[in-house]
């Protein structure tokens, strides 16, 4: 290979190594998913047996935004009745974090986990703030 030709290859190798890690680059959704929710709820969504329930799929995640909102920051209701599985652990609430990072981690797991469920948007959010005791 000359010189001629090897350089091109490489920029475009470079670039394509380059424009793969963007592409890899977690959203502001994901990145607070991981912060805030994964240790229990896991990467796939599926939570961890008989501690942690599965999120993936689940009626709370795909049904009314801020109805979701609600549950997430007051801690699932704080009530094992209102958990659609067998686990004793129940979630801490979660109304510390802001609107809009709430939206953010919501709307990623509406979209990974939900069936491609809508948007929750930050107006979700302050709404259901509201109704927060």
């Amino acid at each position: 290979m000359t010189m001629r030709t090897w350089i091109p290859a490489a920029l475009a190798a470079c670039f394509f190594v380059a424009a793969r890690a963007w592409a890899d680059e977690p959203t502001p959704g994901q990145s607070l998913y991981n912060k805030h929710c994964l240790s229990c709820h896991q990467a796939d969504g599926g939570g961890v047996p008989r501690m942690q329930p599965a999120i993936a799929g689940g009626t709370w995640v795909q049904g009314d935004a801020r109805a979701l909102a609600l549950f997430v920051m007051s801690g699932g209701f704080d009530s094992a009745a209102r958990k659609e599985s067998n686990v004793d652990n129940v979630m801490p609430p979660f109304r510390q974090l802001t609107d809009e990072d709430l939206a953010a981690i919501l709307t990623y797991i509406r979209a990974k986990f939900g069936n491609g469920a809508s948007p929750v948007t930050v107006p979700d959010i302050a709404e259901a703030r509201t109704s927060l005791p």
